[in-house]
């Protein structure tokens, strides 16, 4: 099947499924590209498939007509089997997202690289390597016929009952939210060096929030520690951290999912970055800055050290970098 403009030769209303697994930050580096999707073709009938847990990433977004979830292999199986799609985009490569795939009926699309590419009716060219993911999926998109000159905006839409219950919890004060965690360790700051960065920031004025996912509790006890008075936020859905973030001054984070959901919002981001690439991974679209020291072996998987018995990226930034930096971003 050719894959160029494919768009182009579906019907109007054509019902387009994009299966974007793994994380919170995947789902919503999507956003930005389905919104340009749907500002070109209005009336197609927008499907994500994502994993459960990430499924407020879309939650109220006009963009998407559907999200559906798979909680269970075997179960989910069975409903994908009687669905039908006039083309079914797989934005990852493994093979879970291939077996979806090839459950649901439709026009599957890969890219030329992934594994069993032959399993697809049709691939697109693998995007350049260096090139940011919503860059990369703009590429895909555009070769299958999105028209778009714009950078796109990463979107979420605001939540009111959830922002009302932020605002009260915070009472009308500036803050800066800090999010602390990391599911990889080449990727956390150390919680002492946030605790002393709190401490700076708090004798700028800001009431400090520190928010965690789970099993992260601990790390941010430690940080909160340097600081009277800081407001710690455990278990927030994503709605209410993203109604939490938006009304902040400022967010400072490592690379991890509510990195990107400051950049959906639209609040200004300090990142602090160690293993991971910040060319493909950095916050899209919105004022930021990236805290990040050269090493030749950066970027890496990331699971562990390869070269040092701990991560020396993410342990060389310090509080005098990040501090500077936060300097530098509030005088714009």
């Amino acid at each position: 099947m050719k894959t160029k403009q494919l768009f182009h030769r579906l019907p109007g209303t054509a019902r387009i499924l994009f299966i974007r697994l793994r994380s919170m930050g995947d789902c919503l580096l999507l956003t930005g590209p389905v919104r340009a999707l749907k500002a070109q073709f209005p009336k197609f009938r927008i499907t994500v498939l994502v994993e459960p847990q990430f499924a407020d990433c879309f939650d109220a977004n006009p963009d998407v007509d559907e999200v559906l979830t798979a909680p269970h292999k075997l179960s989910f199986a069975s409903r994908l089997l009687v669905r039908r799609f006039d083309a079914i985009v797989n934005l990852h490569g493994g093979p879970t997202s291939l077996l979806y795939s090839c459950l649901a009926w439709g026009k599957r699309v890969g890219v030329e690289h992934y594994k069993v590419a032959a399993l697809y009716h049709g691939v697109v060219p693998r995007p350049a390597p260096d090139t940011h993911t919503v860059e990369s999926t703009m590429a895909l998109m555009g070769w299958l016929g999105l028209e778009s000159d714009e950078p796109p905006k990463l979107r979420y839409e605001l939540h009111p009952k959830e922002a009302a219950r932020m605002q009260q919890k915070l009472r009308g004060r500036p803050y800066a939210v800090i999010h602390p965690g990391a599911v990889l360790e080449t990727k956390r700051w150390s919680a002492p060096q946030y605790g002393e960065l709190a401490r700076r920031l708090a004798a700028r004025g800001f009431t400090i929030v520190l928010t965690a996912g789970a099993g992260e509790q601990a790390w941010v006890s430690e940080t909160a520690r340097e600081v009277e008075g800081t407001v710690i936020l455990l278990g927030l859905s994503i709605p209410e951290l993203a109604e939490l973030i938006r009304g902040a001054r400022l967010y400072i984070g490592n690379d991890s999912g509510p990195m990107h959901l400051a950049a959906a919002v639209g609040t200004p981001i300090i990142a602090i970055w160690g293993s991971s690439d910040s060319r493909r991974w950095r916050p899209w679209n919105v004022e930021h800055r990236v805290v990040q020291n050269p090493f030749e072996c950066n970027p890496c998987p990331g699971y562990r050290c390869l070269v040092a018995d701990s991560p020396l990226c993410i342990e060389s930034v310090t509080v005098e970098q990040v501090d500077r930096t936060v300097d530098e971003l509030l005088s714009k």
